[in-house]
């Protein structure tokens, strides 16, 4: 999607490729994107663990990151026409919008289940066997 909506703006304001702003917006992207992957792995690798009981993940710049890319994706649908794409057809073919639908909707069901259905949705670590031993046995 970073790609696309890159593409579709310089596009859309006929930046070329060699001015400042496509380079800048690059070198962003490459700042937050650094931090943003951080940390989500981070998140991704202590979940269900003790270490993420004491040192909480934040998300403050996964956050930023979707945000930048959601208003990137606004500005590229609000100047969509006169690009050339295929949405100034009078109908786009099917070839093009069933995988899309189905794919969309395979990744939707998916995160339905994880966030309703899976059990241990809601816990973010795990506490080992003895500390859950001893507290069974009240000691």
């Amino acid at each position: 999607m970073h790609f696309l909506c890159g593409f579709f703006i310089m596009n859309a304001f006929l930046i070329p490729p060699k001015h400042f702003f496509p380079i800048a917006r690059l070198l962003m992207w490459f700042a937050f994107g650094n931090i943003g992957f951080r940390e989500g792995y981070e998140d991704i690798r202590t979940w269900n663990t003790v270490e993420r009981k004491t040192n909480p993940v934040e998300g403050r710049h996964r956050w930023l990151v979707v945000a930048i890319l959601f208003t990137e994706a606004l500005i590229t649908y609000k100047y969509r026409y006169g690009t050339g794409n295929l949405m100034m057809d009078a109908i786009t073919p099917v070839y093009v919008w069933l995988p899309w639908a189905i794919i969309a909707a395979l990744c939707f069901s998916f995160w339905l289940y994880l966030r309703f259905f899976k059990e241990g949705r809601t816990k973010k670590f795990i506490e080992p066997e003895e500390v859950r031993t001893v507290k069974a046995s009240g000691k």
